[in-house]
């Protein structure tokens, strides 16, 4: 039987692809950003309404350019660690749990949980619009998702296992085995207000659209643009209605683990969650009560995680949820390498950024 000899959680922020001198600049951003979730509510809001309400503690944390250039080298270590994990272990397939954003999932189809299972998924440099960012901010956050081309290798035998074992212990899970050649729609952001709901549509335009970032995240920065074999899973955090609650995605973690463990054959295997912790808004309480469970493997607190602490990117931290389930029934324990709160305006925008195994 396959052998789980690996678990990873990474952030996949377009933050960890900037130097410090980008950082105060792409925080500008966030002053036109009209969807901030700030908990402990859960509430979403405009910047500068959310200004008016944090607590005079987060609006006088230092956003110096030292203290940027620190976090920014911490980040980097905690990356390159990972990296040099993967490295040493050289699992035969890593499976990549993640989210979409706008990328191959849209309202015409959004599960909660798939599985792709074709031969191979290709990853494509991206161009990206500035927007209300700097050209060069831009250019490096679409380099840090990938800037070579390339077909990744997909473990087809293992995904439709995996999808069988799901099927088989009640998780109605999607699969596709094909691409399109552009990918486009309309994604609405449906988070509480105050009083009512966020009213926010996104619209993509059809265009070419490469394996997603939080997967492509993995084999640019942790397989150094090496194509090794990859079985992408993904899981629906970040929008409503269908989002898995945080016991869902436990429980789907610690089933699609035994599913690999059930798999026939020799192959060694990591599972990875890519994506969070919280932002776009710093939330220390939930990044540190996740990362506290999962060293402690105590399940109940990953599964009773509040629903107003996951709206939005946050909601990316149950793809580390996910895995610390993966995890449970193996003998592999969590090591947390670098966690980093990051602020970056004095509205507390920003996240918690982190990096940890199971050895």
């Amino acid at each position: 039987m396959a052998k789980i000899v690996l678990g990873a959680g990474t952030s996949h922020s377009p933050m960890l692809a900037l130097n410090a001198e980008q950082w105060p600049r792409y925080s500008q951003g966030d002053l036109q950003h009209q969807e901030l979730v700030f908990p402990p509510e859960g509430w979403a809001m405009p910047y500068d309404e959310a200004l008016a309400r944090v607590p005079a503690a987060v609006k006088e944390k230092p956003l110096t350019n030292e203290v940027f250039e620190a976090q920014v080298d911490a980040c980097q270590r905690g990356i390159a660690e990972l990296a040099r994990t993967f490295d040493d272990v050289r699992p035969d397939v890593t499976v990549i749990i993640s989210d979409d954003q706008d990328e191959w999932f849209f309202e015409d189809n959004m599960p909660t949980f798939a599985v792709f299972w074709g031969d191979s998924v290709p990853i494509k440099p991206r161009t990206l619009a500035a927007g209300f960012r700097a050209p060069d901010i831009m250019q490096s956050i679409a380099d840090g998702y990938g800037d070579t081309a390339m077909d990744v290798p997909v473990a087809s035998d293992l995904g439709r296992h995996v999808i069988e074992h799901l099927i088989a212990h009640d998780f109605d899970v999607s699969h596709f085995t094909y691409l399109h050649d552009k990918y486009g729609g309309t994604v609405a952001r449906r988070y509480p207000k105050e009083h009512g709901e966020l009213d926010s549509v996104r619209n993509t335009e059809p265009r070419d659209q490469g394996l997603p970032h939080g997967f492509a995240f993995v084999v640019k920065r942790l397989f150094d643009n090496e194509p090794r074999t990859i079985l992408p899973v993904f899981e629906n955090t970040c929008y409503p209605p269908n989002q898995p609650t945080a016991k869902r995605s436990y429980e789907f973690g610690r089933a699609v683990g035994a599913a690999v463990r059930s798999w026939e054959s020799d192959a060694t295997v990591a599972i990875i969650g890519s994506g969070g912790l919280s932002h776009f808004v710093v939330d220390e309480w939930l990044d540190r009560t996740v990362l506290k469970a999962l060293e402690e493997k105590d399940a109940e607190t990953l599964m009773t995680l509040p629903r107003e602490r996951l709206y939005s990117a946050a909601s990316e931290t149950q793809n580390w949820v996910a895995v610390g389930g993966a995890m449970a029934d193996t003998d592999l324990n969590f090591e947390l390498i670098e966690y980093v709160p990051v602020y970056r305006t004095p509205a507390g925008t920003g996240g918690g950024w982190a990096f940890g195994r199971w050895t």
